[in-house]
């Protein structure tokens, strides 16, 4: 049910809060939902509140609809109009059609056609008033009949998953324990946001500590994700970091922030973002299991892209040092701006390709891949790359290529064997 209040300027917002949960503050009245609250208790509570600021000739309509209950409040002539549900369009359509506040060049076409009133409106048929006053005229039409599509109020977010536990015979202080209480509470917090279909992005841990104080600790993930195993791979790393003041009485894990799973990330198992869950999982597995494993490029001055990186492991104990020496200045210069960025296929797949002949080079027109074949429409080329004769000898001409979809590829031709690779694509 909706409550709108007309003639109540003098009264705050605030005081009407105090007996309402929710309202809306428009220009000219101030809408209360009222669903689920007995409706003369609430009407008693709200006038009690208005003489206290000693406002008496404030207008409230109730209904089902949102156009109903504005005329209520703003054309009945009761002080208090209460519109049982289901009839809504009875009570309007004794209304002249002026309390929906038409346009001024409909007005004049519905007078024309003799309609004064709701009821006149109501009764004619949707393809008629569609006929005869367009868009606008169905819109009346519907209001007309008590048929208002406005959303006065927000749709009430539901509250985001947490589990608690608490425990008053002894204190904890050991990571190991509190992983294992951690480990608990982020199951049950994992089943829930899998059962509301989305992932957590953000969580909270929060510790209850023996000094009667608490300490949070925000922890986040690269994308949302409801996988047990992920979460706690990070709150083991986090719980290696902090250093709690005092020893623990109890643990609260909340989720902050949640979003939608099954987003379009590429993962390094399937390429057609079909597996992401099952990567995750995979992945997650290999790490508690083996533990991280870091890699650090080499990079030399090779003429070919895909010849010029080698990738060497790190131990541990190496990839801390390179992280404690990292300064502020090294992870500034270390954020890149978004640009188009060149992705490299493992290996050149071998394509075949359609040429014209221009001048005395044979530009590329479209090929065909395992996805199908695809139209080129602009090329940009060719740069000659040679070289290696004493150990590993290469000749390529390169070739940049936009394609009807869109899409920048990076293709060659090896001007030994003469066949044509697509190298790879930016994005």
């Amino acid at each position: 049910m909706f409550l709108c209040l007309c003639g109540a300027e003098g009264v705050s917002p605030v005081a009407v809060l105090s007996v309402l949960p929710r309202i809306v503050v428009s220009r000219t009245h101030l809408w209360c939902d009222i669903r689920g609250l007995p409706v003369y208790a609430t009407v008693d509570r709200i006038t009690h509140v208005l003489a206290m600021h000693g406002v008496t000739s404030a207008k409230l309509g109730i209904a089902a609809t949102p156009i109903a209950a504005e005329v209520a409040a703003r054309y009945a002539a009761e002080q208090t109009t209460f519109v049982r549900e289901g009839e809504d369009r009875v009570f309007l359509s004794r209304f002249a059609i002026d309390v929906l506040a038409p346009d001024p060049t409909l007005a004049n076409l519905l007078d024309g056609a003799g309609i004064e009133t709701c009821g006149d409106l109501a009764r004619l048929s949707r393809e008629s008033v569609e006929v005869r006053f367009g868009g606008t005229g169905a819109a009346l039409w519907r209001l007309a009949r008590a048929d208002d599509p406005r959303r006065i109020f927000r749709t009430i977010p539901r509250p985001l998953p947490e589990a608690s536990l608490e425990w008053t015979d002894y204190t904890l202080r050991r990571a190991e324990r509190l992983v294992f209480v951690i480990n608990a509470l982020c199951g049950n917090v994992c089943d829930a946001l899998r059962e509301r279909g989305e992932g957590a992005i953000a969580m909270t841990l929060r510790f209850s500590l023996a000094n009667r104080t608490t300490y949070e600790h925000p922890v986040r993930a690269a994308r949302a994700t409801a996988g047990q195993n992920a979460w706690m791979r990070l709150f083991r790393l986090e719980l290696e970091r902090i250093a709690l003041p005092d020893a623990v009485t109890g643990i609260v894990l909340r989720v902050d922030v949640a979003g939608t799973l099954g987003g379009k990330q590429g993962d390094i198992f399937d390429r057609g973002f079909g597996t992401a869950h099952a990567a995750e999982e995979a992945v997650s597995g290999l790490l508690d299991d083996q533990g991280a494993i870091v890699v650090e490029p080499e990079n030399t001055a090779h003429p070919l892209l895909d010849r010029r990186t080698s990738w060497t492991h790190l131990s541990a104990a190496q990839a801390i040092s390179r992280l404690d020496a990292a300064t502020p200045t090294d992870v500034e210069q270390a954020a890149v701006q978004p640009a188009l960025t060149l992705q490299l296929l493992p290996r050149p797949m071998r394509i075949a390709v359609a040429t014209v002949k221009q001048r005395d080079l044979d530009l590329p027109r479209s090929y065909r891949d395992t996805q199908g074949t695809h139209a080129i429409v602009d090329v940009a080329g060719p740069d000659r790359v040679s070289g290696g004769e004493w150990d590993e000898p290469y000749a390529r001409e390169y070739f940049r290529c936009v394609t009807d979809e869109g899409m920048l590829v990076w293709m060659y031709r090896d001007a030994r064997d003469r066949a044509w690779y697509l190298h790879g694509w930016w994005d």
